[in-house]
């Protein structure tokens, strides 16, 4: 059958016999999620569109199909998981997440990707510095980030926690494969850089530290390697068995914190990890910005995770993405299916901040 394509999403003409042997027509998006296969139809007409009269169609239908689409792509995405702590309702909602997010970017132009990327970095280097105390506003951040410009009265170690994430957020969307010790290592030498010239990018000798507000017990210094090595080999283990890669980027981010292999960067380190795994997953979900405001939400689910419960930490984990994400998403998908890109897109039609 002809297939088409409308703001980016390939439809095809589907043409049906009936029992009277009338002729019926269906505009049809195929949707695959994993091995399964399913689609989803919508009838036109019992006689053949003319081009124009099909585009018409296509267009003044797209929003109707595209959001049938994402709903039945996220069903079955959900379907094929299994989870030991999030909520049923909470992992439907957490696929109906990711399916918007996947279908939105699809008719986004490629300059508009571009400029969603620098304003996520740029709130999300902000965020995740300011939840340890740097100071620098957002409008300090973007200027040293993208601008190259030094904020004034502000001490050299907030500018370089900063500034150092230009080359983690370069390093990061270059980098192919799995977590590995490497990778760990590499990060926090490139996010300690100029900050600690002796540890950065090494993991820490000493059990003399601890946790601020956390009375949990850290992994014993020589057993740093080989507790990485377990969660990391966990992760992916429990990936290749169908557990939900939600739940599973949250577990990892509170074990590596609980490890906690640095003497210093050990949660910026961690939130990069966490992202890190969204990102890769297939198709990605939308990454989490951990915002100063969100700091007692943020510390609260890993206390959660030091008494074992684990349910009530992903859950926070899960509001936080979805607060942050569904809303707008779904409004700006609707706005630009039932009229097209008008101009450049901000944050705000990405996330709540």
């Amino acid at each position: 059958m002809k297939r088409f394509s409308v703001l980016q999403s390939n439809y095809r003409l589907e043409r049906r016999a009936t029992k009277e042997c009338a002729e019926k027509y269906y505009l049809v998006k195929d949707i695959k999620v994993g091995k399964k296969n399913a689609k989803v139809r919508k009838y036109i007409g019992s006689f053949a569109p003319s081009p124009g009269e099909l585009k018409s169609l296509s267009e003044r239908l797209a929003l109707e199909i595209e959001t049938q689409a994402v709903e039945k792509a996220s069903r079955l995405s959900h379907a094929r998981y299994s989870s030991r702590y999030l909520r049923k309702d909470m992992s439907e909602r957490l696929e109906l997440l990711r399916y918007t997010y996947k279908v939105f970017n699809e008719i986004l132009t490629s300059d508009e990707k571009r400029k969603y990327e620098e304003e996520f970095e740029i709130n999300y280097v902000q965020g995740t510095t300011a939840i340890e105390g740097n100071t620098l506003t957002l409008g300090d951040t973007r200027d040293l980030l993208y601008g190259g410009l030094l904020p004034v009265k502000k001490n050299l170690r907030e500018i370089n926690e900063v500034q150092n994430f230009r080359r983690v957020i370069d390093y990061r969307n270059r980098y192919p494969g799995r977590i590995s010790l490497r990778y760990i290592k590499d990060l926090h030498a490139l996010i300690m850089n100029n900050i600690d010239y002796e540890s950065a990018g090494t993991f820490r000798r000493t059990d003399l530290i601890g946790i601020s507000g956390c009375d949990q017990a850290l992994t014993p210094s020589f057993e740093i390697e080989e507790e990485l090595e377990k969660i990391t080999n966990s992760y992916y283990n429990n990936m290749q068995a169908g557990a939900h890669p939600f739940e599973e980027a949250v577990l990892f981010h509170y074990y590596f914190e609980m490890i906690h292999p640095f003497t210093d960067g050990n949660g910026r380190v961690g939130r990069e990890l966490f992202n890190y795994l969204l990102m890769r997953s297939k198709p990605p979900y939308p990454k989490l910005l951990f915002l100063g405001k969100d700091r007692p939400e943020y510390l609260l689910a890993l206390r959660h995770g030091n008494e074992e419960r684990y349910a009530e930490m992903a859950a926070i984990f899960a509001e936080l993405i979805i607060r942050q994400r569904q809303r707008v998403l779904e409004e700006n998908f609707k706005r630009i299916m039932e009229s097209g890109p008008r101009g450049q897109m901000r944050l705000s039609d990405y996330v709540e901040v």
